[in-house]
C-alpha cells in the first residue's frame, strides 16, 4: 500500500535520497553469504556440480556392490572376475539411482550380456524438464529452479531397473512383470489339428506354477503335455507363484491349422479288370495338392485322373491330400476291387416248365420262375458243363455259358430229384477253375 505524503510516494521519496548510495559489505559478510550460497547449491540436484544427491547415489553403489560380493556361505569375494553365477540364467540388478543422473544411462554390462534402457532415461530428462520451475527472487530476477528433477528421478525408477545379464527367476517375481516368453519352451508352436504339444517351464525355481492353455484347460504340472485337437490361435499362460506371494507370467502363442480330409469313390463300383476304364470322383476338402498310389506302381497328381489296369487283382489304393499349411491326410482303400472278383455259382434247385422244353435258353422271365438251371458268373472266359444222374450217367452237358439244362434229356422231361454239376473253365485272368455240386429237380 502506498502513504502518499502531498504528491510524492514514499518509495519515491526513499529513491531520490538513497538511490546513488553504495554500501560496500565487509569479508565477513560476503564469506558467510557465499557458505551459504554453496550450502543451498549442495542441497540441490545440479548436473555440474557434487551435490548430495551425487553422495547419496556413491553411498547406495556402494552398499549394492558389498552385498554384491557377498557369497550365500557369507564370505566376500575378492574380486570380480572370481564371481561365477551359479545358474546361467541369472540377473543382477542396479538401481538408476547409483548412476549419475547428468549422464546418459548407456549400458550396464555384466559378462558379455548388455542391457540398456534408453526410452527410459530419455523419459526423465523429459519429465525432469517439464517440472523444473522459474521463481523470483528478492532483488526481481528469475531464477530457474529443478528441484522436481529429484522427484522425476525417483518417481520414475522406482518402477524400473537396470537388468544386467539374463532375469533371474526370484528378482523377475514382480507383480505385472510379463511377457517372458522365454521362459516357455515348446515342442511346437505351429502345427496342424490335432497338435500334440510339449511344455517345458525354464525357470530354475521350485515354485509352484499353473499353466492355462487358451482352450478351457489347465494344468499345475512343471511340464505337462497337451493336444490342440481343434484348429485355432490359443494364448498359452505359465503363472509361477512364490512364497512370497510375488509372481512372474510368461505367454506363448500355439497357432494350429486345420487338417484337410481325404475322400474319394471308385467307378464303376464293380469294376471288371482289366475290362473297364478306372474312374476316381475326390469329395476331399479343405486340400490344394493331390497325390494317387494306384497300387500298381502308377501314381497321378490330378483332381480326378482315370486309369487302367493290365492284370485282375486286388490293388490298394490311396490318396494324400495337402491344404496350403502343409497339413496332410491319407485315405487307403483295401483290396479296392474284391467286389469284381471273378466267380462262377451255381443254384441248388429249379422247376423245369412242363410245356415243354426250352433249348437251354433263359431270360429274366425264365429266371424268376426258375425254370432253366445255368450259373451266374463275372469275368468267365471257357465255361464247360456237365449234368449226371445219380447213377453217375451223364444226361446234359453244354460248351456255353449262355445255355443252361432245362430238365429235359432226350425230349423228356426228368424225373424229379438230386441230380450233380460238374464245370471247369478259365477265368478272364487265365485263372482255371473246377467246381462240383448238386441241384434239386422239382415239379410244380
Amino acid at each position: 500500500m502506498k502513504k502518499k505524503s502531498g504528491n510524492i510516494s514514499i518509495r519515491e521519496l526513499f529513491r531520490q535520497k538513497l538511490g546513488k548510495t553504495r554500501v560496500i559489505p565487509g569479508a565477513d559478510v560476503k564469506s558467510q553469504l557465499m557458505r551459504r550460497v554453496a550450502r543451498k547449491e549442495f542441497m540441490q540436484f545440479n548436473p555440474d556440480r557434487l551435490n548430495i544427491y551425487y553422495l547419496g547415489g556413491i553411498f547406495i553403489a556402494g552398499i549394492a556392490s558389498a552385498l554384491l560380493f557377498i557369497s550365500p556361505s557369507g564370505h566376500t569375494d575378492q574380486t570380480m572376475s572370481s564371481v561365477k553365477p551359479e545358474n546361467p540364467h541369472k540377473i543382477d540388478t542396479v538401481d538408476y539411482l547409483s548412476i549419475p543422473a547428468h549422464q546418459s544411462i548407456k549400458e550396464a554390462s555384466y559378462g558379455s550380456d548388455v542391457i540398456y534402457n534408453k526410452s527410459l532415461t530419455d523419459s526423465i530428462n523429459s519429465e525432469s524438464r517439464d517440472k523444473s520451475s522459474v521463481t523470483v527472487n528478492d532483488s526481481g530476477r528469475e531464477k530457474k529452479t529443478n528441484e522436481a528433477y529429484p522427484a522425476a528421478i525417483s518417481n520414475s525408477l522406482s518402477k524400473n531397473r537396470l537388468s544386467i545379464g539374463r532375469p533371474t527367476d526370484k528378482l523377475s517375481l514382480q507383480s505385472g512383470y510379463n511377457d517372458n516368453e522365454f521362459l516357455i519352451e515348446t515342442s511346437a508352436s505351429v502345427g496342424c489339428a490335432p497338435l500334440k504339444v510339449w511344455f517345458h517351464n525354464k525357470s530354475n525355481t521350485s515354485d509352484s506354477c499353473r499353466w492355462t492353455f487358451g482352450d478351457g484347460g489347465y494344468s499345475d504340472e512343471r511340464d505337462p503335455e497337451w493336444i490342440f485337437d481343434i484348429e485355432g490361435v490359443y494364448n498359452v499362460i505359465l503363472q509361477i507363484f512364490s512364497h512370497d506371494g510375488k509372481h512372474l507370467e510368461a505367454t506363448k502363442t500355439v497357432t494350429v491349422h486345420p487338417r484337410p480330409q481325404a475322400h474319394f469313390e471308385i467307378i464303376p463300383e464293380k469294376a471288371i479288370l482289366p475290362d473297364d476304364e478306372i474312374s476316381f470322383l475326390n469329395f476331399s476338402r479343405d486340400a490344394v495338392q493331390y497325390k494317387w498310389d494306384f497300387g500298381d506302381g502308377f501314381t497321378s497328381e490330378l483332381f480326378e485322373p482315370r486309369h487302367k489296369y493290365l492284370l485282375f487283382s486286388s490293388y490298394n489304393i490311396s490318396l494324400v491330400v495337402i491344404s496350403n499349411w502343409g497339413c496332410s491326410d491319407t485315405l487307403t482303400v483295401l483290396n479296392a476291387f474284391s467286389g469284381s472278383v471273378y466267380f462262377i455259382d451255381f443254384p441248388n434247385a429249379f422247376i423245369p416248365d412242363e410245356q415243354g422244353q426250352s433249348g437251354g435258353y433263359f431270360s429274366s422271365k425264365s429266371d424268376e420262375a426258375a425254370q432253366v438251371f445255368h450259373p451266374s458268373y463275372s469275368g468267365v472266359t471257357d465255361y464247360h458243363l456237365k449234368i449226371f444222374s445219380k447213377l453217375g450217367i451223364q444226361i446234359f452237358e453244354s460248351n456255353d455259358i449262355n445255355i443252361g439244362w432245362d430238365g429235359y434229356n432226350k425230349g423228356q422231361l426228368c424225373d424229379p430229384g438230386v441230380y450233380i454239376w460238374k464245370v471247369r473253365g478259365k477265368f478272364r485272368n487265365g485263372e482255371p477253375f473246377i467246381k462240383m455240386g448238386d441241384v434239386m429237380l422239382l415239379k410244380n
